[in-house]
């Protein structure tokens, strides 16, 4: 018998963290969900405390993995054992307003839409404050027009790739997952980036609830992206299958200055952030792959100034030679926001920000 809802949580050693989460879910004002577990093999308490709460309520339904598939396996799994018309993920150290599921529900049907996103807030681990005015988490790149109606990726276009690329903040008809084909790739992390664009691009209509309806975790301790390691690698293994599911629906050339935009500025971040024993090899990566972007000369005069100076960078020099000289200046002055930053921050006027602004879009219309 089939669900309105399936809310699907891949769990691995959050008994910290799953009680709460559990609580947001099974108090939801919506009733008509089913709750899928799939543990990716936990080796401390979490199913114990997910079997507790499954004895007292019927809508659980429990997979266990026989090794650690990581989220994003686990998560395919989740939809293909979903009998729900619909699909909501939350992740285990994660929680949600008691009436998420019900909003979520209500504007995905009023606008039959294959997707509908919500806004969020970021929860500190460390210190318990949230943070209610997070620039990522509240849709600032999809204008209020659409507020009241469907769009789709070609109505945010030259914005696509600044959208939230978690899986977490959207509910989804799940027979379109189903027909588009859309799924985690599998045996890496942050596999949440290729599944989200992929599945922005392949919606034929999206709509947006402006509603704090989540609360996601950080800065806890043991959380993938704190790693700083080489875990960090997988970046490039991720915009690479990015580039690939576009080639896959014929919009790469398309999509191609926004692609390699989004790509250079996000690996230069978490560049910055990995620790510095792992620098150097990242550094060369993605030397690497710049070189082998396939941008020609007719391209560059339609990216970005900011990406091509991050290119040079990269392909021109060595390690030895940026990380001394450049790096400390570069991360002073975010160059990643422009090259034309430098002076900005030196020289700042409303006058010269603005008319950088203007340029910076102009290139890419």
């Amino acid at each position: 018998m089939s669900v309105k809802v399936s809310v699907i949580i891949p769990v691995y050693n959050v008994e910290k963290y799953i009680r709460q989460t559990l609580d947001s879910v099974v108090n939801q004002t919506f009733k008509d969900i089913e709750i899928i577990i799939v543990d990716n093999k936990s080796t401390d308490k979490t199913l114990e405390i997910i079997n507790e709460y499954a004895k007292k309520d019927d809508r659980f339904v429990i997979y266990k993995n026989s090794e650690n598939l990581k989220q994003g396996l686990a998560r395919n799994f989740g939809v293909q054992m979903a009998r729900g018309q619909y699909i909501f993920f939350i992740d285990g150290d994660d929680y949600m307003e008691l009436n998420a599921i019900e909003r979520l529900y209500d504007k995905i049907t009023e606008t039959d839409a294959d997707i509908t996103l919500c806004t969020w807030n970021q929860f500190d681990d460390a210190t318990g404050k949230i943070d209610k005015n997070h620039v990522y988490a509240k849709l600032k790149q999809i204008p209020p027009e659409f507020d009241n109606k469907t769009f789709n990726w070609r109505d945010i276009k030259y914005s696509v790739f600044w959208q939230t690329s978690v899986p977490w903040d959207k509910m989804y008809r799940r027979d379109f997952l189903i027909k588009k084909d859309v799924k985690f790739p599998g045996g890496t992390f942050f596999e949440d980036n290729v599944f989200v664009y992929d599945a922005l691009f392949k919606a034929d209509k999206m709509s947006v609830l402006r509603e704090d309806l989540i609360f996601y975790r950080c800065n806890r301790k043991n959380a993938v992206t704190n790693s700083r390691n080489h875990i960090f690698f997988d970046y490039l293994k991720i915009f690479n299958l990015i580039g690939d599911n576009l080639k896959k629906i014929n919009l790469f050339d398309e999509m191609k200055y926004y692609y390699w935009d989004y790509k250079v500025i996000t690996l230069y971040w978490w560049f910055m952030k990995i620790r510095l024993p792992y620098k150097r090899k990242f550094f060369n990566m993605m030397k690497y792959d710049f070189k082998h972007l396939g941008m020609n000369e007719e391209d560059k005069e339609f990216v970005r100034n900011r990406t091509l100076f991050l290119i040079d960078r990269f392909t021109k020099l060595s390690f030895f030679i940026y990380y001394p000289l450049f790096f400390f200046w570069d991360k002073i002055f975010r160059i990643e926001r422009g090259v034309k930053n430098y002076a900005i921050v030196f020289f700042s006027t409303f006058e010269k920000w603005y008319d950088y602004k203007k340029e910076s879009n102009l290139k890419n219309d």
